[in-house]
């Protein structure tokens, strides 16, 4: 047990996955470290999400919004016994095993919306901090690491108590009726045009882009920096937008979002479903081995330089013999 316990731990500085969802604007970034010694994942989630709502300019909306500009920040932290870390737990990839747990996770929400007569521009942040436990398995000292659970999505409202202030920091709705709560006639309004439409109820913590299989992903590795690299890139912007007429008056509301993803590994590793293979390095591609081949290689050229040196003086000895003749 000792034994293989130091082998977790040597391998440590090769169990680092870093997956990141990296859009141009507008988009999402998924960051997780495995640290096999600690057998604990640490994710990492920014969710950015771009909200444009038009109106016209002499419309009611523009009367209760024109000039708006707001901004707040908001954090907590959370254990395991919280409700909302539960319902995030609870929308994890259907792919991870039973025994993989949100152990705490730390929230903050941010955003910035400002209007004027015809636009409303709304800048949503929503960053998690996770511990992930279960993700490790070490089977005949093989070390694997589950990431089935990557994809998460969350489909409906996350409720979290940030400073006091129960705050949705997912769905479209909710982001835009908080960013704008201090015009309450202008909430009424949108609830009233958009509640009932499907982008009010859109996510934008959504990772599902990310369910691809890994052995889809292109693979590299780089023997110098000992990193495994597995990339996949979906181009394109996603563009949602939906509008609602009332008279000779139309409002449109939509929301930007990028889905470009790359997951990267340092370390030596291979892809089994939805897990990585943790291991050495193969000999041939070990840095370290070419340094001692070449070694060996330069003793045995010296050896050899030496013995056939030798060998031509040993030659030189055995000539023929000159005496001097009798006096």
């Amino acid at each position: 047990m000792k034994k293989m316990h130091s082998r977790v731990v040597a391998l440590t500085v090769l169990a680092v996955l870093v997956m990141t969802l990296e859009p141009a604007a507008f988009g999402s970034t998924l960051t997780v470290n495995l640290d096999p010694n600690s057998k604990v994942a640490k994710l990492t989630s920014v969710s950015t999400t771009n909200l444009v709502l038009t109106y016209p300019v002499n419309s009611t909306l523009s009367s209760y919004l024109k000039g708006y500009n707001s901004t707040q920040s908001l954090s907590g932290n959370f254990s395991s016994s919280n409700d909302g870390v539960r319902a995030f737990q609870g929308h994890f990839d259907d792919e991870a095993n039973d025994h993989v747990a949100v152990q705490n996770m730390m929230v903050s929400y941010k955003y910035n919306a400002k209007a004027n007569a015809t636009a409303l521009v709304v800048t949503k942040e929503t960053d998690i901090t996770a511990a992930v436990a279960g993700v490790f398995k070490v089977t005949n000292g093989t070390v694997t690491a589950d990431l089935g659970w990557r994809s998460f999505y969350i489909s409906g409202a996350l409720d979290l108590n940030l400073e006091g202030h129960m705050v949705d920091v997912n769905l479209v709705g909710s982001s835009l009726t908080q960013s704008v709560v201090g015009r309450s006639l202008g909430v009424e309004a949108l609830t009233g045009m958009f509640a009932g439409n499907g982008i009010w109820g859109r996510s934008t913590l959504n990772f599902s882009s990310l369910s691809t299989p890994l052995s889809n992903w292109t693979r590299s590795y780089n023997s110098i920096t000992n990193t495994t690299t597995y990339s996949k890139t979906i181009s394109g912007q996603s563009i949602l937008s939906t509008k609602y007429t009332n008279g000779k008056d139309t409002y449109s509301l939509s929301v930007t979002s990028d889905p470009s993803a790359a997951i990267s590994t340092h370390g030596y590793a291979t892809v089994s479903g939805n897990s990585i293979v943790i291991s050495r390095p193969p000999v041939y591609l070990n840095p370290l081995s070419w340094v001692a081949i070449a070694g060996v290689a330069a003793i045995t050229l010296v050896a050899g330089a030496l013995l056939a040196r030798r060998s031509r003086a040993t030659e030189g000895g055995l000539g023929p013999s000159h005496q001097p003749g009798p006096m």
